[in-house]
């Protein structure tokens, strides 16, 4: 990836707030050097907990999420990577992270040495927020640069 200006960290999942969060840095923010980094974490299933078993118990149920996921991300990163190009950006990639999305959006913020983070907002009330955990949240409290938080 040719280096360009600013670096542009922007979580990326497969909500409409995220699409939003997007959008909105595309119109109002983007400067035509910028390079943009979307990182995205996939989903996560707790094989037992969703009474699946091991994968010893059950490898076929186990091959087909993993493929399940790798395809729904595979997707996403079309998508994103035709987002991009309609929009004019030159320089932009793609990162996929495993674990927490606030923790990976911060990690790849701070290897990039980026000088904005934008995400999307949920607009959780205070109750789902402690108990589920909020990324905007969590990204805001942890960033080492600016954080857009784009609410719907």
């Amino acid at each position: 990836m040719a280096e360009g200006g600013r670096k542009v960290v922007i979580g990326v999942d497969e909500s409409s707030f995220a699409e939003e969060a997007f959008n909105f840095y595309a119109e109002n923010f983007l400067k035509e050097d910028d390079v943009i980094i979307l990182v995205h974490t996939p989903e996560r299933y707790n094989f037992v907990d969703a009474n699946l078993g091991t994968s010893v118990d059950r490898p076929h149920v186990h091959r087909e999420l993993l493929e399940e996921i790798k395809q729904k991300v595979e997707t996403l990163e079309d998508k994103y990577s035709k987002k991009m190009e309609d929009c004019g950006i030159r320089h932009g990639k793609f990162v996929k992270k495993h674990g927490d999305a606030g923790e990976a959006i911060i990690a790849v913020a701070e290897k990039e040495k980026a000088n904005l983070i934008v995400t999307g907002c949920r607009g959780m009330g205070l109750l789902r927020r402690t108990f589920l955990g909020s990324v905007s949240d969590y990204v805001m409290h942890h960033a080492h640069c600016p954080v857009l938080v784009c609410r719907k």
